[in-house]
């Protein structure tokens, strides 16, 4: 008999790992697979591309075979990682007490936990231990499905009346646009996603470009930090970097930072062991454990926005803050009468920048920052134009001129 595998998972955070280094990243092969053994390997592999169906893309190398995702984010109506959500794991019992209680339960009429119990025996001649049917009956609480009071002594339970038809009301068709919209443009989109599933219903409106679908990989990270940021809690992150060293981190998290170039998202740490913020990858974060209310949560909220003012991107530099303020100014020629939309430009993307007319078609462009070095992809789209580039960052200001005579000498004319 042949091997077999299922499609379900019991730990997504190892499913995400393995789609990430060996799907997304795309470099890895089947010899670099060191989790378990390469049997493992295969089960993982068969069931991913199980998942993931026409998007896989195989390659081969000097070290093998290759995997990796392949699709035009601006042509699907879905994104193709969502399947990995739907596949958890359940035993007998769970989908027994899934569908034995959503039917049993009226939204009215609240019931007792024996009653529920002797209501799945009469009803459908199974016999649950009572213990077993509370578990569920609180696992959906959490979850919304269903509500809970307290009568005496005796705590009842009845299906929860929120829904999306109850809370859409009227606007449901309109409200339904809303989501297929949010399904795939918003962290959480998976929520979207599920709802609309629910409706028997589809995205057919929206195509995003610029569409960064495998974010979505890190949404459970997302919701445990805004959790601890709404709570205004300490958390425990288990953190792999660039180097894959595992390192455990207390801090405070106080803010999400999202590129709009990469759509990749960071979370804006205080960390009271160096006294000082950092910027952490989501996608180098393992876990989130929430910890204890920080006290003096605003006063360093309140920190981080006087800090922010000196960050380009999400690097608050190599120094302490008075000691790390670099600065960079830039001088440009620009057309003042066919050319006024670069100078819009200049005031629209500076940030915490300034621009300033220095004589005609002549403009400068001066910033304070932590990190300088952020700037550098934004100051070179401004290349035949610049006049003139200085920093107290000499390393930034010898790499930009370095840069523009290897590219003169390859463009010289021989």
């Amino acid at each position: 008999m042949g091997n077999s595998f299922s499609e379900l998972i019991k730990n997504f955070d190892k499913t995400r790992d393995y789609m990430r280094d060996f799907y997304i990243y795309g470099f890895k092969t089947r010899n670099d697979f060191q989790y378990k053994s390469l049997r493992t390997y295969d089960d993982e592999r068969r069931r991913i591309e199980s998942w993931l169906g026409d998007f896989i893309k195989f390659s081969n190398s000097k070290k093998g075979k290759q995997i990796s995702i392949s699709c035009d984010s601006s042509k699907i109506e879905e994104n193709p990682l969502y399947n990995a959500y739907r596949c958890k794991s359940f035993t007998k019992n769970d989908i027994q007490l899934h569908f034995f209680l959503l039917d049993i339960l009226e939204e009215d009429n609240f019931m007792s936990l024996n009653e529920i119990t002797d209501r799945i025996l009469d009803d459908f001649e199974v016999n649950f231990d009572t213990q077993t049917v509370r578990l569920k009956l609180n696992e959906y609480i959490k979850e919304g499905i269903i509500i809970s009071k307290k009568q005496g002594r005796s705590l009842l339970y009845a299906k929860s009346p929120d829904s999306f038809h109850k809370l859409a009301g009227k606007d449901s068709d309109k409200i339904t646009d809303m989501i297929k919209f949010f399904s795939e443009s918003a962290p959480f989109g998976i929520i979207g996603n599920y709802i609309l599933k629910s409706l028997d219903k589809i995205n057919n409106l929206f195509l995003i470009k610029h569409n960064f679908i495998v974010h979505t990989l890190e949404d459970n990270i997302l919701l445990s930090l805004c959790q601890a940021i709404d709570g205004k809690n300490y958390v425990d992150l288990v953190n792999y970097g660039k180097s894959h060293k595992k390192t455990e981190i207390k801090c405070l998290p106080v803010k999400i930072h999202v590129s709009t170039q990469t759509g990749r998202r960071y979370i804006i740490v205080y960390c009271a062991k160096y006294k000082r913020f950092s910027a952490l990858r989501l996608d180098y974060i393992k876990s989130v454990d929430i910890l204890e209310v920080c006290p003096e949560y605003d006063y360093y909220l309140e920190k981080y926005h006087k800090n922010a003012v000196y960050c380009w991107g999400t690097s608050f530099g190599a120094k302490r803050p008075k000691e790390g303020i670099e600065y960079i100014k830039m001088t440009l020629h620009i057309d003042e009468q066919n050319e006024k939309f670069i100078i819009d430009r200049l005031k629209r993307e500076g940030r915490n920048g300034s621009v300033e007319k220095t004589a005609e078609n002549t403009f400068c462009y001066y910033g304070e920052f932590f990190d300088v070095s952020e700037l550098s992809p934004w100051i070179k789209t401004f290349t035949g134009r610049i006049v003139k580039l200085e920093s107290n960052n000499k390393q930034v200001e010898n790499r930009f001129y370095s840069d523009i005579r290897k590219m003169r000498k390859m463009y010289e004319v021989k």
